[in-house]
């Protein structure tokens, strides 16, 4: 008898908790299943209330055509509005498209720019992408770049483009 008590109290408390899922809880489900379309309509609504996760979310889903036409101006939108709230994925995006002219003219300076200020918020990947895009430009670039990343942070993420 007690056993089922504590059985029907979890059930009821399961039940509760998927009561009270909401949006992205929701589009989280709906991504892990692959159902993209339905993860982007749900996250919406987050992303337009200013939720910086489901902006970059957003934003790598339009720059890879998940669940939307791919669009590298509206994943740019997204992505700008999550890394101004220092979201490190849209940031470390940001220098991924940098570094591989999708949406952007191929610039390895605005990438590592990028890849600095999302390794400087602990991006995991974030150095050796910046290490890579270094390679690319002079000495002189990379210093510029590093000063523009270190302005951008001083300034909250505001006019860093």
């Amino acid at each position: 008898m007690r056993i089922r008590r504590h059985a029907y109290a979890a059930v009821l408390a399961l039940m509760a908790c998927a009561a009270h899922a909401g949006p992205w809880e929701d589009g989280y489900a709906d991504y892990q299943r692959k159902d993209y379309a339905a993860a982007v309509a749900k996250w919406r609504s987050v992303a337009e209330s200013g939720n910086r996760e489901a902006q970059s979310l957003l934003g790598i889903m339009y720059a890879f055509g998940q669940g939307v036409p791919q669009d590298y101006p509206q994943a740019i939108t997204w992505l700008h509005l999550a890394a101004a709230q220092g979201e490190t994925k849209a940031q470390f995006k940001l220098g991924s498209m940098y570094a591989n002219g999708q949406g952007f003219a191929r610039n390895h300076q605005r990438a590592a720019m990028w890849f600095t200020i999302a390794a400087e918020g602990g991006h995991p990947k974030a150095r050796a992408e910046m290490a890579k895009s270094a390679q690319e430009i002079s000495a002189s670039e990379l210093a510029t770049a590093k000063r523009l990343a270190k302005t951008c942070i001083k300034r909250a993420f505001q006019g860093c483009e």
